[in-house]
């Protein structure tokens, strides 16, 4: 679902995820359509990728759409890997160069 304040679509946050990674050198296999997440953890799977990410409209209000984040092993992250990430993020703040 869009979001009205940042004009962002799941579309959208998907293809902006895909360009950070991309621009990371990170491997990418983006879905052509929107498909159901149990699709997510299997590709991880069946592709061999270290992780996946799943843009999720929430069944809840639409302020909780975001990530849902699985692991190479096709499991949604728990911690300790959910609080590392989260550490990573906050350590990175500032833009990339380029």
């Amino acid at each position: 679902r869009g979001q009205v304040t940042s004009s962002c679509s799941s579309q959208r946050l998907a293809k902006l995820t895909a360009a950070v990674l991309l621009a990371k050198d990170v491997p990418v296999y983006l879905f052509s359509r929107y498909v159901p997440t149990p699709f997510v953890p299997y590709a991880v799977q069946e592709l061999k990728a270290v992780a996946g990410v799943m843009i999720t409209a929430s069944h809840n209000r639409k302020e909780d759409n975001g990530y849902k984040v699985y692991w190479e092993n096709g499991a949604q992250i728990t911690s300790p890997h959910d609080k590392e990430i989260l550490k990573c993020i906050e350590e990175c703040v500032e833009p990339w160069n380029g």
